[in-house]
């Protein structure tokens, strides 16, 4: 499982994926419709497959 937050300051929107294709997928749609994102650019892309990762185990 993956885990993705939103890279907008401020945003509390985050998404879980097994796969990153699909966490980007779920960003880039969170950006057009909340953030207004008319064009996700390929930078924005690289940023949020950037911020991908694992979640923190539960203690």
């Amino acid at each position: 499982m993956k885990q993705y937050e939103c890279l907008v300051p401020g945003c509390a929107w985050h998404t879980q994926a097994e796969d990153s294709a699909e966490i980007v997928r779920r960003a880039a749609d969170h950006l057009r419709s909340v953030h207004s994102e008319s064009v996700v650019r390929p930078e924005m892309i690289d940023r949020i497959k950037q911020r991908i990762h694992e979640p923190a185990a539960a203690q």
